[in-house]
């Protein structure tokens, strides 16, 4: 049933056009003429002192009627108004426009890496499940706080594809969750782990662990894991915690722990190894490789105990027991890199175990990046030192006892080039003292450093496997940067202990998208490929009939040559990932 006006076109001749449609209602024949009537004067705005008296039900059309046809206005067709096979074209809108396409990817990698079975198998029901999704993707694509979380949601498809909503009158449930996955951390991690070695045929021999750190801005009362300690950030003044992470030589999280702020990187890496024996049985001789903080001799006794091999680097500070090899041995210059940044190679028998083998490493560009390092710094130290020397010849400084202090503190303060200088005051005067000899031994084993191993490959091997640790650093790059994990603005340890988790979670997302990029030739990192995407989007478009309905198709726009190469390097067949919906309103 529709409520149709006459009305005379430019040439004078009688038309008829749709004011509303009704549907299919069941209007009493009877009352319909007065119904119209009555319609007919609410819109033109008379009132007729003998309008027709309505029932309760019919002014109940009439109120219905005119809201209706009130709305329908924007969609009635004017004289210059384009139709379309019935569209009124000038009035077709889009609305309702969120991101798809880098929720696209992230649902990929969730589905491949089997996420949703993982922790339905760990007891989280289906809402829970939807909600994690929505937090660990969030944490891959713009990582917020959970506030901020639930109205980004609102900007994307997520909630659609994944038949959730996040309110802020629940924003509670985004807690719970982060509860619920910390309890379940160590059996979702092994999982994924094993997961992922089965999914890309992973061989895995090597294991690369390292160590950061997180502060926080408040006193952190409530996580007792929250200590004073050496800041990576120089941010000694706030309490932190430090996260252990292991890796594979892929790059792929074995798995992660959170430890007190205070606690020795050395001693993280006990927990870790035993944390991985427990997981899985380790490949024989697996070789874990660690930086210079964690080349202690209590490390190295429990590594052997533990049935590892090693490659260790021997800290910057210790190189100067070696500096007679590098002195004397020739070394062999990798292939195939320029003579910027040339590296040389030397394997030697450990001179104070000859289990152990020594090899020795010259990069030309860590050369460089070290003497300027040492020029800076020293640079830095003249400069207080001869303020300092001006003070005191100027008579500003005269009690001895206050210049000793001084001198004390520059020396602190430039405790890496101290070692070069001396400083002394005698007779009302401060003397500048240059070593060179000493700052020209140090310059002589810029970039020098030593691996220490018990594996018997050539020198260029196992310096290609001690290179695989940038796998770490670049691990714990993205997750400090990319994927959130700082600042972390939590307060309870476990809050603060799900945080993080979230976000390592998040890591196993971007390990997917990496490695199915990588194998497919493409080594853009995944801000990139996230800014690409970012217009592929969900919309619904509007379009206004000359009958007054209105249909509206909400489906994904058609991504761009780019977008497509993306998708295909992933394995998503983005046509199929959303499917279009099709409402007819009846105005």
């Amino acid at each position: 049933m529709q409520l149709v006006e006459s009305y005379r076109n430019k040439e004078g001749q009688p038309r008829q056009r749709v004011v509303v449609s009704l549907g299919n209602v069941n209007i009493p024949k009877a009352e319909q003429k007065k119904i119209a009537k009555t319609v007919e004067q609410h819109l033109c705005g008379q009132k007729d002192l003998f309008s027709p008296t309505l029932s309760k039900e019919s002014s109940e059309w009439v109120s219905r009627i005119v809201r209706l046809a009130e709305r329908s206005k924007s969609a009635r067709p004017s004289e210059e108004s384009v139709i379309l096979n019935g569209v009124i074209a000038d009035d077709v809108e889009t609305e309702n426009v969120v991101q798809f396409g880098p929720e696209l990817v992230a649902m990929q990698a969730w589905k491949e890496l089997g996420f949703s079975e993982i922790l339905k198998n760990c007891g989280m029901n289906a809402k829970a499940i939807s909600t994690a999704q929505i937090m660990i993707s969030n944490r891959l694509i713009e990582p917020l706080s959970e506030w901020a979380l639930i109205k980004w949601s609102e900007q994307t498809a997520l909630p659609e594809m994944l038949n959730i909503r996040l309110t802020r009158h629940n924003k509670d449930s985004l807690y719970r969750t982060s509860d619920q996955l910390i309890k379940i951390r160590k059996k979702i991690e092994s999982s994924l782990s094993h997961g992922e070695k089965d999914l890309f045929c992973l061989k895995r021999s090597i294991i690369l662990y390292d160590v950061t750190n997180t502060h926080f801005e408040g006193v952190c009362s409530k996580n007792a894991k929250a200590k004073h300690g050496k800041n990576k950030q120089k941010r000694n003044d706030c309490r932190q915690v430090a996260v252990g992470m292991a890796f594979d030589e892929y790059g792929f999280a074995l798995a992660h722990e959170v430890f007190e702020g205070n606690m020795a990187d050395t001693t993280t890496l006990t927990t870790m190894l035993n944390r991985l024996k427990q997981d899985d049985k380790p490949i024989n001789k697996t070789i874990v490789i660690l930086d210079a903080g964690f080349a202690s001799v209590a490390n190295l006794e429990m590594l052997k105990k533990l049935g590892y091999s090693y490659l260790i680097n021997v800290t910057r500070g210790r190189r100067t027991k070696y500096a007679q090899y590098f002195k004397n041995e020739t070394f062999t210059a990798l292939p195939e890199r320029t003579s910027e940044k040339q590296v040389e190679v030397k394997a030697i028998t450990d001179p104070e175990d000859e289990n152990q083998r020594i090899v020795l490493c010259r990069s030309a560009q860590r050369r460089l990046k070290e003497q300027a390092m040492i020029s800076k710094a020293e640079e830095r130290f003249l400069k207080d030192a001869e303020a300092l020397q001006l003070r005191i010849e100027k008579g500003q400084l005269k009690s001895e006892s206050v210049i000793e202090r001084k001198i004390g503190a520059l020396n602190k303060k430039h405790f890496r080039v101290k070692r070069y200088y001396e400083l002394t005051y005698s007779s009302g005067k401060m003397k500048i003292t240059r070593l060179n000899q000493k700052i020209e031994d140090a310059l002589d084993l810029c970039g020098d450093y030593v691996l220490k191993t018990d594996q018997a490959y050539d020198a260029a091997k196992l310096w290609e496997l001690y290179m695989t640790l940038l796998k770490a650093e670049s691990g714990f790059k993205m997750l400090k940067g990319t994927l959130g994990i700082r600042p972390n603005y939590h307060q309870v340890e476990d809050r603060v202990d799900g945080h993080i988790f979230i976000s390592v979670l998040a890591y196993h997302l971007l390990s997917w998208i990496r490695y199915k990029l990588e194998r497919a030739g493409d080594h853009r990192e995944w801000k990139t490929i996230r800014r690409l995407l970012s217009t592929h989007s969900v919309t619904s478009t509007r379009f206004p009939l000359t009958d007054g309905r209105i249909i509206s198709i909400r489906k994904a726009s058609n991504p761009d040559a780019e977008q497509i190469r993306v998708y295909s390097m992933l394995g998503i067949n983005w046509k199929d990932a959303f499917k279009p919906q099709k409402t007819e309103v009846i105005t």
